[in-house]
């Protein structure tokens, strides 16, 4: 339908293949983590939910790859977003967006090695050796070798799937180390029979939305109560599941993602950001 002098609009989801010109009021979207189905499951309720809450209408866009998604992002075609943290910072740096709500818990990264490899002991040890992580712009992959500032004098990385899978690749001795949430650590290996921490980075603040400069202040204080409140957080059940275990979401500063992005200056996608 046409809006007149305005802009196409739709309440139907937007799924590949479909242009991401303007076809929404305000467009949502997350991250292609998961499929299609899956992220509709978790995503769509929220979107749902803030247009009857906000009388706007918001619509989630399902990326159909990350390279999709992080252009989308760089061209500011996104209004709301759920992600991590140095994408988050990076919004906030460099195309203005503000934090709305964000995950409780603190995000913690841990690198890991099998407990019977007495050479590795330091992120210095493991220069040469094959790491498993997942491919850019994870988080967890960034953290890490964002530690090492010499091409030539940094671990060789082996990209996984998933946590479990870089967990399997140390214990079989496929990787020397692997890269993960800590909380992830203490799941697959709780009494540290199969593996040991090398190292432990300082904990950054977790997941997070963010609204962009097309929603207005007040629309954007609407969005906050509406999500903090009791029937956001039931809206948000599903994200809450997969990333919080349930945990409801809190308000956040814009202030506590200060700097993350410096980590996506390793991602190829980030070099040219600030221009």
């Amino acid at each position: 339908m046409l809006k007149f002098g305005l802009k196409l609009i739709s309440v139907a989801i937007l799924v590949p293949g479909y242009s991401l010109s303007a076809m929404a009021d305000y467009l949502f979207t997350a991250p292609p983590r998961e499929t299609l189905e899956r992220g509709i499951e978790i995503y769509k309720p929220i979107a749902d939910f803030l247009s009857k809450e906000t009388g706007e209408r918001f619509t989630y866009q399902h990326p159909q790859s990350w390279a999709e998604y992080v252009q989308g992002m760089q061209n500011k075609e996104y209004d709301l977003v759920f992600d991590g943290p140095h994408f988050v910072s990076w919004r906030l740096q460099y195309i203005q967006h503000d934090v709305v709500a964000k995950l409780p818990q603190l995000h913690t990264w841990r690198v890991i090695a099998r407990s019977d490899n007495s050479d590795i002991r330091t992120l210095d040890d493991l220069i040469g050796k094959k790491v498993c992580a997942p491919k850019s712009p994870n988080f967890g992959m960034l953290t890490m070798m964002s530690h090492y500032t010499n091409p030539e004098k940094e671990p060789v990385h082996i990209i996984t799937k998933g946590w479990k899978d870089g967990f399997n690749g140390v214990v079989t001795g496929k990787c020397a180390a692997t890269v993960l949430p800590i909380t992830n650590h203490k799941k697959f290996d709780p009494k540290l029979q199969k593996t040991r921490a090398v190292h432990t980075h300082l904990p950054y603040p977790n997941q997070a939305f963010t609204a962009g400069t097309g929603i207005t202040p007040n629309l954007k204080s609407k969005i906050v109560r509406s999500l903090l409140s009791e029937e956001g957080q039931v809206a948000m059940s599903n994200l809450r599941d997969r990333f919080s275990r349930g945990e409801e979401l809190v308000g956040a500063e814009n202030e506590e993602y200060e700097g993350i992005s410096m980590v996506l200056k390793r991602a190829d996608n980030f070099k040219s950001a600030a221009n």
